[in-house]
């Protein structure tokens, strides 16, 4: 399991690596949530509460039955907080192309963490 992860984890970094070279963007700090401006932070706030509100409903309503709201539902607050991001990113930002890379990202991302989820629970068929 920790090879699996670490290799995931691997394969993120160097295609990471790839696009911020390719695309010409600069390194983002991993830890810290980075806005373009002060509506963004705003949005951002909003659209992470009704994400966590949009998820627990979804594992109330899937209790019992099954495990694929609950990952499911995340994946849609995950896809509209990153569309968004890369609207502000793509009016608002410094570098234009900075959306680029958040909009090749995210389908990694997601891919890792379903990958993740079908390793460690290989009963709940995620594909």
């Amino acid at each position: 399991m920790i090879l699996f992860i670490g290799g995931m984890f691997a394969i993120l970094f160097l295609v990471n690596l790839f696009l911020r070279k390719v695309i010409g963007v600069e390194k983002r700090n991993f830890l810290k949530a980075s806005y373009v401006n002060d509506r963004h932070k705003k949005i951002e706030i909003y659209i992470g509460i009704a994400g966590v509100i949009g998820v627990g409903a979804a594992a109330i309503y899937g209790y019992g039955k099954t495990g694929l709201y609950t990952i499911y539902a995340t994946v849609i607050v995950a896809l509209i907080s990153t569309l968004y991001r890369a609207y502000m990113e793509r009016k608002y930002a410094e570098n234009p192309k900075e959306y680029l890379f958040t909009l090749l990202e995210f389908p990694l991302v997601i891919l890792f963490t379903l990958s993740l989820g079908s390793f460690l629970f290989p009963e709940i068929p995620l594909f």
